[in-house]
Protein backbone atom coordinates (compact mmCIF):
# COMPACT_ATOMS: atom_id res chain seq x y z
CA UNK A 1 0.00 0.00 0.00
CA UNK A 2 1.23 3.51 -1.10
CA UNK A 3 2.29 5.83 2.36
CA UNK A 4 0.14 8.25 1.21
CA UNK A 5 -2.95 5.92 1.33
CA UNK A 6 -1.87 4.54 4.43
CA UNK A 7 -1.94 7.70 5.91
CA UNK A 8 -5.37 8.62 4.70
CA UNK A 9 -6.82 4.97 5.97
CA UNK A 10 -5.29 6.04 9.59
CA UNK A 11 -6.31 9.61 9.51
CA UNK A 12 -10.00 8.04 8.84
CA UNK A 13 -9.49 5.63 11.42
CA UNK A 14 -7.97 8.08 14.25
CA UNK A 15 -10.80 10.44 13.22
CA UNK A 16 -13.92 7.08 14.04
CA UNK A 17 -12.41 6.54 17.28
CA UNK A 18 -12.47 10.36 18.09
CA UNK A 19 -16.21 10.67 16.68
CA UNK A 20 -16.99 7.54 19.02
CA UNK A 21 -15.44 9.14 21.96
CA UNK A 22 -17.07 12.60 21.53
CA UNK A 23 -20.40 10.28 21.26
CA UNK A 24 -19.37 7.76 24.17
CA UNK A 25 -17.55 9.49 26.80
CA UNK A 26 -20.43 11.60 27.70
CA UNK A 27 -23.12 9.17 27.65
CA UNK A 28 -20.37 6.80 29.92
CA UNK A 29 -19.95 9.72 32.10
CA UNK A 30 -23.79 11.03 32.50
CA UNK A 31 -24.34 7.29 33.30
CA UNK A 32 -21.34 6.84 35.40
CA UNK A 33 -23.12 10.11 37.38
CA UNK A 34 -26.85 8.59 37.61
CA UNK A 35 -25.18 5.17 39.32
CA UNK A 36 -23.55 7.58 41.86
CA UNK A 37 -26.85 10.27 42.26
CA UNK A 38 -28.94 6.69 42.91
CA UNK A 39 -26.51 5.18 44.96
CA UNK A 40 -26.84 7.78 47.38
CA UNK A 41 -30.43 7.50 46.98
CA UNK A 42 -30.50 3.80 47.65
CA UNK A 43 -28.65 4.36 51.00
CA UNK A 44 -31.33 7.00 52.33
CA UNK A 45 -34.43 4.49 50.20
CA UNK A 46 -33.20 1.20 52.29
CA UNK A 47 -32.48 3.11 55.78
CA UNK A 48 -35.90 4.46 55.95
CA UNK A 49 -37.44 0.98 54.60
CA UNK A 50 -35.49 -0.73 57.04
CA UNK A 51 -36.35 1.69 60.19
CA UNK A 52 -40.14 0.83 58.89
CA UNK A 53 -39.66 -2.52 59.05
CA UNK A 54 -38.48 -2.93 62.07
CA UNK A 55 -40.19 -0.52 64.31
CA UNK A 56 -40.95 -1.54 67.86
CA UNK A 57 -44.67 -1.96 68.59
CA UNK A 58 -46.37 0.96 70.68
CA UNK A 59 -48.12 0.19 73.74
CA UNK A 60 -51.58 0.23 72.23
CA UNK A 61 -50.17 -2.05 69.55
CA UNK A 62 -48.77 -4.29 72.65
CA UNK A 63 -52.27 -4.10 74.17
CA UNK A 64 -53.60 -6.07 71.01
CA UNK A 65 -50.89 -8.33 71.14
CA UNK A 66 -51.60 -9.75 74.01
CA UNK A 67 -55.30 -10.12 73.17
CA UNK A 68 -54.31 -11.47 70.10
CA UNK A 69 -52.50 -14.03 71.77
CA UNK A 70 -55.38 -14.84 74.31
CA UNK A 71 -57.30 -15.55 71.63
CA UNK A 72 -54.80 -18.10 69.70
CA UNK A 73 -54.53 -19.55 72.98
CA UNK A 74 -58.60 -20.39 72.67
CA UNK A 75 -57.57 -21.68 68.94
CA UNK A 76 -56.14 -25.29 68.50
CA UNK A 77 -52.90 -25.76 67.02
CA UNK A 78 -52.90 -22.02 67.06
CA UNK A 79 -49.38 -22.35 65.68
CA UNK A 80 -50.03 -22.96 62.31
CA UNK A 81 -50.22 -20.21 59.90
CA UNK A 82 -53.66 -21.07 58.98
CA UNK A 83 -55.27 -20.63 62.52
CA UNK A 84 -52.97 -17.21 62.87
CA UNK A 85 -54.94 -16.09 60.09
CA UNK A 86 -58.60 -17.15 61.59
CA UNK A 87 -56.89 -15.18 64.74
CA UNK A 88 -56.57 -12.03 62.42
CA UNK A 89 -59.85 -12.37 61.42
CA UNK A 90 -60.79 -11.76 64.91
CA UNK A 91 -62.99 -8.48 65.81
CA UNK A 92 -59.82 -6.59 67.67
CA UNK A 93 -57.23 -7.13 64.45
CA UNK A 94 -60.40 -6.10 62.41
CA UNK A 95 -60.73 -3.05 63.88
CA UNK A 96 -57.15 -2.48 63.75
CA UNK A 97 -57.01 -2.80 60.14
CA UNK A 98 -60.48 -0.96 59.20
CA UNK A 99 -58.47 2.11 60.99
CA UNK A 100 -56.02 2.42 59.54
CA UNK A 101 -57.88 1.62 56.00
CA UNK A 102 -59.62 4.69 56.54
CA UNK A 103 -62.58 4.56 54.20
CA UNK A 104 -62.49 1.01 53.68
CA UNK A 105 -63.79 -1.72 55.96
CA UNK A 106 -63.09 -5.47 56.30
CA UNK A 107 -65.00 -8.49 57.04
CA UNK A 108 -62.42 -10.70 57.41
CA UNK A 109 -58.89 -11.74 56.87
CA UNK A 110 -59.12 -13.53 53.39
CA UNK A 111 -61.32 -10.50 52.25
CA UNK A 112 -58.42 -7.97 53.34
CA UNK A 113 -55.78 -10.52 51.87
CA UNK A 114 -57.99 -10.04 48.46
CA UNK A 115 -57.95 -6.38 48.44
CA UNK A 116 -54.38 -6.27 47.77
CA UNK A 117 -52.67 -4.02 46.94
CA UNK A 118 -54.94 -1.39 48.60
CA UNK A 119 -55.20 2.07 46.72
CA UNK A 120 -53.51 3.17 50.14
CA UNK A 121 -50.54 0.96 49.49
CA UNK A 122 -50.18 2.10 46.06
CA UNK A 123 -50.38 5.61 46.57
CA UNK A 124 -47.18 4.79 49.59
CA UNK A 125 -45.52 3.03 47.00
CA UNK A 126 -46.28 5.89 44.59
CA UNK A 127 -44.77 8.40 46.36
CA UNK A 128 -41.51 5.74 47.11
CA UNK A 129 -41.18 5.89 43.57
CA UNK A 130 -41.26 9.04 42.96
CA UNK A 131 -37.96 9.28 45.35
CA UNK A 132 -36.16 7.08 43.07
CA UNK A 133 -37.51 8.07 39.63
CA UNK A 134 -37.53 12.10 39.86
CA UNK A 135 -40.36 14.71 39.98
CA UNK A 136 -40.64 14.56 36.31
CA UNK A 137 -42.47 11.32 35.74
CA UNK A 138 -45.71 12.18 34.27
CA UNK A 139 -48.79 10.27 36.35
CA UNK A 140 -49.62 7.59 33.76
CA UNK A 141 -46.11 6.90 33.86
CA UNK A 142 -45.65 6.94 37.81
CA UNK A 143 -48.76 4.19 37.15
CA UNK A 144 -46.79 1.36 34.59
CA UNK A 145 -43.74 2.01 37.16
CA UNK A 146 -46.17 1.07 40.04
CA UNK A 147 -47.61 -2.02 38.36
CA UNK A 148 -44.38 -3.17 37.48
CA UNK A 149 -43.46 -2.66 41.15
CA UNK A 150 -45.87 -5.08 42.44
CA UNK A 151 -45.15 -7.68 39.94
CA UNK A 152 -41.28 -7.36 40.97
CA UNK A 153 -42.41 -7.81 44.34
CA UNK A 154 -44.33 -10.73 43.62
CA UNK A 155 -41.43 -12.29 41.25
CA UNK A 156 -38.43 -11.97 43.40
CA UNK A 157 -40.25 -13.08 46.90
CA UNK A 158 -38.55 -16.10 46.97
CA UNK A 159 -34.75 -14.80 46.04
CA UNK A 160 -35.30 -14.71 42.28
CA UNK A 161 -32.44 -12.08 41.58
CA UNK A 162 -31.73 -9.92 38.28
CA UNK A 163 -27.98 -11.47 38.57
CA UNK A 164 -29.01 -15.25 38.73
CA UNK A 165 -32.22 -14.91 36.87
CA UNK A 166 -30.98 -12.63 34.38
CA UNK A 167 -33.79 -14.00 31.54
CA UNK A 168 -36.70 -13.90 33.56
CA UNK A 169 -36.24 -10.31 34.35
CA UNK A 170 -34.97 -9.11 30.96
CA UNK A 171 -38.59 -10.45 29.75
CA UNK A 172 -40.54 -8.79 32.75
CA UNK A 173 -38.41 -5.20 32.58
CA UNK A 174 -39.21 -5.58 28.59
CA UNK A 175 -42.96 -6.89 28.70
CA UNK A 176 -44.32 -4.82 32.09
CA UNK A 177 -42.10 -1.70 32.05
CA UNK A 178 -39.56 -1.26 28.97
CA UNK A 179 -43.11 -1.56 26.70
CA UNK A 180 -45.48 -0.01 28.49
CA UNK A 181 -43.29 3.52 28.97
CA UNK A 182 -42.26 3.41 25.06
CA UNK A 183 -46.17 3.00 24.34
CA UNK A 184 -46.23 6.12 26.62
CA UNK A 185 -43.04 8.34 26.22
CA UNK A 186 -42.04 6.50 22.62
CA UNK A 187 -38.34 5.20 22.28
CA UNK A 188 -36.27 8.50 23.48
CA UNK A 189 -37.87 8.31 26.65
CA UNK A 190 -36.91 5.00 27.22
CA UNK A 191 -33.75 4.59 26.43
CA UNK A 192 -32.41 8.31 28.42
CA UNK A 193 -33.59 6.54 31.63
CA UNK A 194 -32.52 2.92 30.63
CA UNK A 195 -29.81 3.05 33.61
CA UNK A 196 -32.38 4.40 36.23
CA UNK A 197 -34.29 1.43 35.36
CA UNK A 198 -31.96 -1.66 36.10
CA UNK A 199 -31.27 0.31 39.15
CA UNK A 200 -34.26 0.52 40.48
CA UNK A 201 -35.19 -2.85 39.43
CA UNK A 202 -33.18 -3.80 42.03
CA UNK A 203 -33.78 -1.58 44.64
CA UNK A 204 -37.38 -2.84 44.20
CA UNK A 205 -36.58 -6.63 44.18
CA UNK A 206 -34.54 -5.90 48.19
CA UNK A 207 -38.06 -4.77 49.53
CA UNK A 208 -38.85 -8.44 50.03
CA UNK A 209 -35.58 -9.05 52.02
CA UNK A 210 -35.74 -6.01 53.33
CA UNK A 211 -39.26 -7.02 55.08
CA UNK A 212 -38.34 -10.68 55.41
CA UNK A 213 -35.30 -9.92 57.62
CA UNK A 214 -37.56 -7.81 59.59
CA UNK A 215 -39.84 -10.80 59.73
CA UNK A 216 -37.76 -13.21 60.39
CA UNK A 217 -35.80 -12.21 63.23
CA UNK A 218 -39.10 -11.75 65.14
CA UNK A 219 -40.15 -14.98 64.25
CA UNK A 220 -36.80 -16.28 65.75
CA UNK A 221 -36.43 -14.13 68.68
CA UNK A 222 -40.25 -14.70 69.94
CA UNK A 223 -41.39 -18.02 68.65
CA UNK A 224 -43.92 -18.53 65.52
CA UNK A 225 -46.85 -17.49 66.94
CA UNK A 226 -46.11 -14.20 69.09
CA UNK A 227 -43.55 -13.19 65.93
CA UNK A 228 -46.28 -13.61 63.29
CA UNK A 229 -48.81 -11.53 65.18
CA UNK A 230 -45.94 -9.24 66.07
CA UNK A 231 -45.35 -8.48 62.11
CA UNK A 232 -49.18 -8.49 61.33
CA UNK A 233 -49.34 -5.92 63.94
CA UNK A 234 -46.46 -3.52 63.01
CA UNK A 235 -46.50 -3.34 59.59
CA UNK A 236 -50.34 -5.08 58.30
CA UNK A 237 -50.30 -3.34 55.12
CA UNK A 238 -47.13 -4.92 53.98
CA UNK A 239 -47.21 -8.44 55.70
CA UNK A 240 -50.68 -8.55 53.96
CA UNK A 241 -49.28 -7.72 50.96
CA UNK A 242 -46.40 -10.33 50.86
CA UNK A 243 -49.00 -13.07 52.11
CA UNK A 244 -51.21 -12.47 49.22
CA UNK A 245 -48.73 -13.35 46.55
CA UNK A 246 -48.43 -16.92 48.22
CA UNK A 247 -51.13 -19.55 47.45
CA UNK A 248 -52.19 -20.73 50.94
CA UNK A 249 -50.98 -19.97 54.59
CA UNK A 250 -48.82 -23.06 54.32
CA UNK A 251 -46.36 -21.52 51.72
CA UNK A 252 -46.40 -18.17 53.72
CA UNK A 253 -45.41 -19.85 56.81
CA UNK A 254 -42.61 -21.50 55.27
CA UNK A 255 -40.92 -18.63 53.75
CA UNK A 256 -41.63 -16.93 56.27
CA UNK A 257 -39.79 -19.41 58.63
CA UNK A 258 -36.67 -19.80 56.93
CA UNK A 259 -34.02 -17.56 55.71
CA UNK A 260 -34.80 -15.83 52.77
CA UNK A 261 -30.70 -16.32 52.04
CA UNK A 262 -28.78 -19.68 53.80
CA UNK A 263 -25.93 -17.02 55.32
CA UNK A 264 -28.93 -15.30 56.70
CA UNK A 265 -29.15 -14.47 60.50
CA UNK A 266 -32.17 -13.10 62.60
CA UNK A 267 -31.09 -9.78 64.06
CA UNK A 268 -31.60 -8.32 67.64
CA UNK A 269 -35.27 -6.87 67.43
CA UNK A 270 -35.44 -3.89 69.38
CA UNK A 271 -39.56 -4.86 70.54
CA UNK A 272 -39.41 -5.54 74.57
CA UNK A 273 -41.02 -9.07 75.23
CA UNK A 274 -44.25 -8.27 77.02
Amino acid sequence: MKKPTCLILTGIGVLLVVVVLIITVPWFMNAFEEVKQMSEIEGIYKSALRQFANKPLINDQKLLLNRLIEIAGETSDSESGENLEMVLSSSPYLSYINTLAADQTYQDYTTYLAAMPTAKHREAVKSRLMNLIGAEAEPEQLEIWTDYYYIMRDWSRTGKSIVTDRKEFDELLQTHLVNPLMENTGLGGVTSNIVKMGLISSFIIEDNEVFHYAWYSRVQSYGFQEGYLRCAIATPVEFALMRSFFADAAAFEKWLSEPFHKEEEPAEVEEQQQ
